[in-house]
């Protein structure tokens, strides 16, 4: 399994607009996401309830504000806040290409830390030619 499969959404919240679809209405047969662990599932009806969407959680409860491995357990456990987190080890196509990882990495958070760091060395070295991109100074807002 190939380092690039990383995502490095161990640290950081998101709005309840993001993932919302998951929790009412999901599809035909489902009203909740049935990807979603049942009672994560009931703390962010209750969180998201009547808002206007822009209520916030912490991406991983289990250790919102630290870089480590959670991430990964919580893929295994149905924890994953957003679908294209979740999807990794529970989707077809996670199953055929990243669960082992994600299997890997909940064990393993030497080996995460390690990939992570090479991960980010080959982004880095990334080449910016011409007008195809950017370094910005905020993630969230273009360069003026």
């Amino acid at each position: 399994m190939k380092a690039e499969s990383i995502r490095a959404h161990t640290i950081g919240r998101s709005r309840c607009v993001l993932f919302s679809n998951r929790l009412s209405n999901f599809s035909a047969t489902n009203s909740v996401d049935p990807m979603l662990d049942a009672s994560l599932a009931d703390s962010l009806q209750s969180l998201c309830a009547g808002g206007d969407g822009n209520q916030t959680t912490a991406l991983y409860v289990s250790s919102a504000d630290v870089f480590d491995n959670y991430y990964y357990q919580n893929l295994l456990a149905n924890k994953g806040l957003l679908s294209s987190d979740q999807g990794l080890f529970s989707s077809p196509e996670g199953t055929a290409n990243t669960k082992d990882l994600v299997r890997t990495y909940s064990h393993d958070e030497v080996q995460f830390f390690c990939n992570f760091g090479w991960s980010m060395i080959k982004m880095g070295n990334i080449p910016l030619t011409g007008s195809e991109g950017e370094i910005r100074k905020n993630c969230r807002v273009v360069n003026s």
